[in-house]
């Protein structure tokens, strides 16, 4: 698996659901960008980067092949956000 080598917060200037964005680098050879901090009922979530299709759904350009890979950017995503508050 990937290390997470660095992740970069960058804080919504905005009032609402988005708290912020971030970029994650991969092993200091890949970074994704477009991922997204965002408050809801439940707290705080990440949501990897996507676009919408024609039809109005969405769908990730980027996403971890495992859970394990998944829940491994979550939590570094959201540990560098909560350091910055």
């Amino acid at each position: 698996m990937a290390e997470i080598t660095e992740v970069r917060i960058y804080k919504s200037k905005r009032d609402g659901a988005v708290k912020a964005y971030a970029s994650v680098s991969l092993d200091n050879e890949f970074v994704v960008k477009g991922i997204k901090v965002l408050e809801g009922e439940k707290g705080l979530w990440v949501s990897m980067p996507g676009r919408k299709n024609k039809d109005g759904t969405f769908q990730d350009v980027f996403h971890p092949a495992s859970r394990e890979a998944r829940e491994k950017i979550v939590n570094a995503v959201l540990n560098a956000y909560k350091d910055q508050e």
